[in-house]
């Protein structure tokens, strides 16, 4: 045999050899619930999942490589695989973990109940960043005389935020981004089962304090949060894999646009710069996932005093209900009437992705203003992350309509996938080039 053709042969089992540990390393994971979203376990317990599932793939591949003979595979190879991959999986989970101990991908949470188990429940979580859940208050049933005449009514009563009573729950939840509930009054079963319905109704997930009721606690893992017991009920299940490829796929195409259009992003700087007095940049304060606040950046296109004369323009609205937009707005710079025209003023966004503030497809971002005015059917579409480009971007740009802005970014967010945000990045290039822009 050649040179040529055994350096073919080594590669060929090489890739093998890669292929065998993946997919044995995959498998370990799963028998570890290395990718067990239900399970909530110390950063100590995570660790040791993983160390146990790349001891477990090493072993199995270990023993195919003696069995079959295959002698081509150095043990050196082998090492430096397993301490890679052992690195890489450790090293992502500890990023992840600081993420949420930063507050940052966090699920919030909802307590139903004032008893002192649901004290010890909510006290537990508020100590333990690491898990992953911010406690944004309690429903109290012994409210329920009061909440309606209250609504947003606060309680300070034993430290607790009591946002409501079980009636509250839908108004509660909603205008909360709540994510989850901890049901922690077991001795009603008609109101456990009542809440279920509604958290599966409202795609929110729950969780009691184990009991039977009627059967939906049949087969229900049973996980401890410190020494309290509970059961999960309901779980909605996450696109884990495919928000990661969005994510991957944001990071890489912001930075490869950003290094390709240096050049034109300093030209444009310079433009703004020249032509009219005022900052490059124009940082504005939007509503993103959640209703987190964060700074937005585009191209300034409007005198420097633009915000301090739209009070004064509001005659001029060509949008309905709560939108505002002026096709002529007489705040226009000549230089930013071009940039709008061809969105060039967006461009500057590529750097709320990066930061992940932003995506590169979803929702537009709100004003504080407008989001203060939303119903709560409206804040669905601050489910997700917003975007630089979206659905109602690139198929109702110049509706005036509020009513279909919201049904097409709530379309959005309920038939999410990789494939609708490809399909809407194709199509924003051509919506770009028509100069539709405003």
């Amino acid at each position: 045999m050649s040179a040529a053709n055994w350096n073919e042969v080594n590669v060929v089992k090489h890739f093998g050899f890669l292929g065998l540990y993946a997919g044995s390393l995959i498998l370990s994971c799963y028998a570890y619930k290395v990718y067990s979203s239900k399970e909530i376990r110390s950063t100590r317990h995570e660790q040791s999942a993983v160390l146990k599932a790349v001891a477990m793939a090493t072993v199995l591949v270990a023993a195919f490589i003696y069995l079959s003979g295959v002698k081509v595979i150095s043990r050196v190879v082998i090492g430096e695989t397993v301490v890679l991959s052992t690195i890489a999986m450790m090293g992502w989970r500890l990023l992840r973990r600081q993420r949420i101990m930063e507050g940052l991908n966090c699920r919030n949470v909802l307590i139903v109940s004032a008893s002192p188990m649901a004290r010890d429940l909510g006290k537990y979580l508020s100590q333990n960043p690491h898990l992953g859940f911010a406690v944004k208050g309690y429903l109290d049933r012994r409210q329920d005389g009061t909440s309606s005449q209250h609504p947003e009514r606060r309680s300070a009563r034993n430290d607790l935020k009591i946002l409501g009573s079980i009636r509250d729950f839908a108004r509660v939840a909603r205008s909360n981004f709540i994510d989850e509930i901890f049901i922690a009054s077991p001795e009603n079963r008609d109101l456990v089962k009542h809440l279920i319905f509604e958290a599966r109704r409202s795609g929110i997930d729950a969780r009691v304090v184990p009991d039977l009721y009627d059967g939906l606690a049949s087969a229900a893992p049973i996980e401890y949060l410190g020494h309290i017991p509970i059961m999960s009920l309901c779980h909605q299940s996450v696109p884990t894999v495919g928000l990661g490829m969005k994510r991957i796929i944001d990071i890489l195409v912001a930075m490869v646009a950003l290094v390709l259009l240096s050049p034109g992003l300093l030209l444009v700087a310079l433009l703004v710069k020249i032509s009219s007095p005022g900052p490059i940049l124009y940082r504005s304060t939007r509503v993103g996932k959640k209703g987190r606040n964060f700074i937005c950046y585009k191209f300034r296109t409007m005198v420097a005093n633009a915000e301090e004369l739209r009070d004064s323009l509001h005659h001029l609205n060509e949008r309905e209900d709560i939108l505002f937009k002026i096709s002529n707005d007489p705040r226009m710079t000549p230089l930013g009437r071009f940039l709008r025209k061809y969105s060039i003023d967006e461009l500057p966004q590529f750097l709320n992705v990066l930061k992940g503030d932003m995506s590169l497809v979803g929702p537009r971002p709100p004003v504080p203003s407008e989001y203060r005015q939303y119903a709560l059917e409206h804040l669905r579409r601050l489910d997700v992350l917003p975007g630089i480009t979206g659905l109602w971007q690139v198929a109702a740009r110049k509706n005036p309509s509020f009513q279909s802005y919201i049904a097409l970014d709530t379309q959005y967010v309920n038939n999410w996938s990789v494939w609708l945000d490809c399909k809407i990045l194709l199509r924003t290039i051509a919506v770009v080039l028509a100069g539709t822009g405003q």
